[in-house]
């Protein structure tokens, strides 16, 4: 479904202990001046049941869901952590994507 690297893992995980939650929420949400952007929001432990009927992947530490229908926009996904002298990033490397937008925060995706 969703592969994430072992620096995607750990950053994710150090995240999650940092900021006291037991999970990421990773989604896909319609908008930008591309279609559709990511968005990545912590989950509280009140919130968790709300996301019970959601993909769920174990981290090291906690848990990175993806809602359902994001899901389906996210199938084949690589996610990894680059940490560079430009700075530090979460890359999607997402094969459903069609064209981004020059800021890169957008994306369209491929007719399916």
């Amino acid at each position: 479904m969703i592969e994430l690297t072992d620096n995607a893992d750990i950053h994710l995980s150090s995240i999650i202990v940092d900021k006291n939650v037991p999970a990421i929420k990773l989604s896909i949400n319609s908008g930008g001046c591309s279609g559709f952007s990511y968005d990545w929001q912590l989950v509280s432990e009140e919130e968790l049941i709300n996301f019970a009927d959601d993909f769920t992947m174990d981290l090291d530490t906690g848990k990175l869901i993806i809602d359902n229908l994001s899901l389906m926009y996210l199938t084949g996904t690589v996610v990894d952590y680059k940490k560079d002298i430009f700075g530090q990033r979460l890359m999607i490397e997402n094969p459903n994507v069609n064209s981004m937008c020059g800021c890169g925060e957008s994306f369209s995706v491929k007719d399916t």
